[in-house]
């Protein structure tokens, strides 16, 4: 309806300009041609103009003007403008008068004072302008119909496309609520605002997706992966009440229980880490870390430790690297892939870490020549409690990679698990931009 009257009202803004223009145009030709008239009226001689008002009413065909010539006293002298009018220009009604017809004409007249004291009236019947305000205000009806139609179906197609997308947004909403998290806005690739919008809405259900799917994984794995150390610790202070018969046996027992203890804390500990990196929050501290300069300093520190095993550890860093994040998280995130080739592959197995440019910012790059993650398995291993050996008899939470992946997500870095044939591959893309 409000499309529909906006139209309405442009319509009608078109036709009083149009029709106020058209009529000026009209109305100065008749004022031109009634003056080029009086003009030639008035030059002719005082003795000659009644006889030449009196030709020009009689000319065959009708001569188009009306004329009357007034005497000095307002007299008429000749002519069928009876109404006397006043100098200049006015516009007269007056009945035909050689028709028995009850119409009524409208003519523009120009009075003019002559040197002899009479008066000249020349006009015109405006005929013509009123044929004109007819036609305009036919059209104009007919046209302002057919504008408000027009609007009200265009009004009514576009409000149906509108709500068919709102609807289509609502019923993903009210999926989603029932439980359906897999359920997306859907999509036209018209490239306009619902599009904006859908891929937007789409981008947040994704990531609530992934979270709450996480969130009833680390809910099913904290059940299973903590179970294990708890039912131990139980079971040994059950043996040790029931069982030890010195306080060195009760010593004992106490010091195992405290190891299955900081175990579980450990496992809660860096729980807490991954959410807290995961939430963003983290953020708001970043600041432009000198890369080149962190990875020296963690060669330095772990050459010593994987020589002690008999390891190699080949370096090739890229000088004035600097990236924009959180050093500390950047030091845990390479602690621990530099951790988990330490711990998984045997001893002797040569390490290495590359750090160069590359067409999109830098890449780090850490091999080992282990056993390597089987490629079925490589996505898997980044969530948490996930651990390859069955039997978990080596220890570790499954928590190790799953931080590297929330430290990466948080920076915008691309993480990829590779064969390094043999071994394991691990390749962190700082892309530029993404980690802004």
């Amino acid at each position: 309806m409000l499309q529909a009257l906006l139209f309405a009202l442009i319509a009608l803004m078109l036709f009083l300009v149009s029709w106020l223009a058209a009529r000026h145009y009209i109305e100065n030709q008749l004022r031109q041609a009634i003056t080029d008239e009086t003009g030639e009226m008035a030059s002719l001689p005082a003795s000659r103009r009644p006889a030449s008002v009196q030709r020009a009413l009689h000319q065959v065909p009708k001569n188009p003007f009306d004329y009357s010539l007034f005497s000095a006293h307002r007299d008429l002298i000749a002519g069928d403008l009876l109404n006397e009018p006043a100098a200049g220009w006015t516009t007269l009604e007056q009945r035909e008068p050689r028709k028995d017809t009850d119409a009524v004409r409208r003519i523009l007249v120009l009075g003019t004072v002559l040197e002899d004291g009479s008066m000249l009236v020349v006009g015109r019947d405006l005929a013509s302008v009123d044929d004109l305000d007819t036609l305009f205000k036919s059209a104009f009806t007919w046209a302002g119909l057919a504008a408000v139609l027009l609007a009200l179906a265009g009004g009514m197609v576009t409000a149906g496309g509108y709500l068919r997308r709102v609807e289509a947004i609502a019923v993903a909403a009210a999926r989603i609520a029932a439980g359906d998290l897999g359920t997306r806005v859907p999509v036209t690739g018209r490239s306009d605002e619902f599009d904006r919008l859908a891929f937007a809405l789409n981008s947040m259900l994704e990531r609530i997706q992934s979270l709450v799917e996480g969130l009833r994984q680390v809910s099913n794995d904290i059940a299973h992966d903590l179970r294990t150390p708890l039912t131990h610790m139980r079971q040994r202070l059950e043996a040790a009440t029931s069982e030890a018969k010195s306080m060195e046996d009760y010593g004992k027992a106490c010091e195992r229980a405290l190891a299955d203890a900081d175990r579980v804390l450990e496992t809660f500990a860096a729980l807490l880490r991954i959410a807290k990196i995961e939430s963003r929050q983290r953020r708001a501290g970043f600041t432009y870390v000198g890369l080149s300069r962190l990875l020296e300093s963690l060669v330095d520190d772990y050459r010593p430790v994987l020589e002690n095993e008999h390891r190699v550890l080949n370096a090739e860093i890229a000088p004035d690297a600097h990236v924009h994040g959180d050093a500390l998280l950047l030091t845990q995130m390479f602690v621990n892939v530099l951790e988990n080739a330490l711990h998984h592959t045997p001893r002797g197995t040569p390490v290495a870490l590359k750090l160069s440019m590359a067409d999109h910012g830098y890449r780090v790059v850490i091999e080992d020549a282990g056993p390597g993650i089987p490629v079925e398995d490589r996505t898997r291993v980044l969530k948490r409690f996930v651990r390859l050996e069955a039997s978990r008899t080596s220890p570790g939470s499954g928590l190790g990679l799953a931080l590297v992946a929330a430290i990466a997500d948080l920076h915008g870095i691309a993480l990829t698990l590779d064969d390094a044939k043999p071994g394991l591959r691990v390749q962190l893309d700082f892309i530029e931009g993404r980690n802004e």
